[in-house]
């Protein structure tokens, strides 16, 4: 490489990494209420299509299997299920599981239940229309609560969080999994690089994902929330409890309800 070309380089390379750290100084700090529209056909078209690619299929498999540690037999509920894919996945894993999916979004559900008659547990994989705030069963009648990248959409966390701790039995296990606002710049620049240039244009449009992390929580805060509701315990998963499990891009609140 000559002289002129290697200099070119280094100056095209100092000009991309100023533009990275312009756009990554220039992150909303403090949180931003989510926004999605859901009930937009054209948003719920570009979700489905990006809940199949290869990064969200093993983020579903790492949740579930994560998830059916804790409890692979009963009553299961996925909160915020979307089109279906998690809720498939648990009863995929554990045959011993009957698993519920609940969302607002009439789109998300008629997926849903398409694809469980697909995967052949139309009889194990059921939806229904509902609010994570109110979740339709009665107290203490769930083994396992699952929601994945929900959190962040909840208008009053620590309620829904109270109403997990309502329906599960004594023994009863939950798993809550999200983004963390405070991601490193590498995981923050690859979210506006997939915002601005790899998920479908009505997903662009609704700021989809880097809204999803502008909405999200700190490690930190999510606890706070969790010590605010009724899921505050002691630290032993054994005896009842729950704990905080950062990872680089994301958040897991999971336990094990006390008697």
């Amino acid at each position: 490489m000559s002289k002129r070309a290697s200099t070119s380089l280094l100056g095209s390379m100092a000009v991309l990494l100023a533009a990275a750290w312009w756009v990554y100084s220039c992150r909303p700090r403090a949180r931003v209420p989510s926004q999605e529209g859901l009930d937009d056909p054209e948003v719920t078209r570009g979700f489905n299509r990006v809940a199949i690619m290869p990064q969200m299929r093993l983020l579903r498999w790492f949740v579930a299997r994560r998830a059916v540690r804790m409890a692979h037999t009963g009553e299961a509920v996925d909160l915020g299920c979307g089109p279906g894919h998690l809720a498939v996945k648990l009863a995929q894993l554990a045959s011993g599981l009957r698993v519920t999916g609940l969302d607002l979004s009439d789109g998300m559900l008629a997926r849903a239940e398409g694809r469980a008659r697909q995967a052949g547990l139309g009889d194990r994989v059921l939806f229904c229309q509902g609010d994570a705030a109110q979740i339709p069963f009665p107290d203490g009648s769930l083994d396992l609560v699952v929601s994945t990248l929900s959190l962040h959409h909840w208008r009053d966390p620590v309620a829904v969080l109270d109403e997990i701790a309502r329906v599960l039995r004594p023994g009863g296990a939950y798993l809550v999994f999200d983004l963390r606002r405070d991601v490193a710049a590498p995981f923050y620049l690859s979210l506006w690089f997939a915002t601005t240039c790899v998920v479908p244009l009505a997903l662009q449009r609704a700021n989809e994902p880097l809204s999803s992390r502008d909405a999200s929580y700190t490690p930190q805060e999510a606890a706070r929330l969790v010590e605010q509701s009724q899921l505050a315990g002691s630290a032993s998963l054994t005896t009842g409890g729950w704990r905080m499990v950062a990872g680089p891009l994301w958040l897991i609140v999971e336990g094990i309800k006390g008697e």
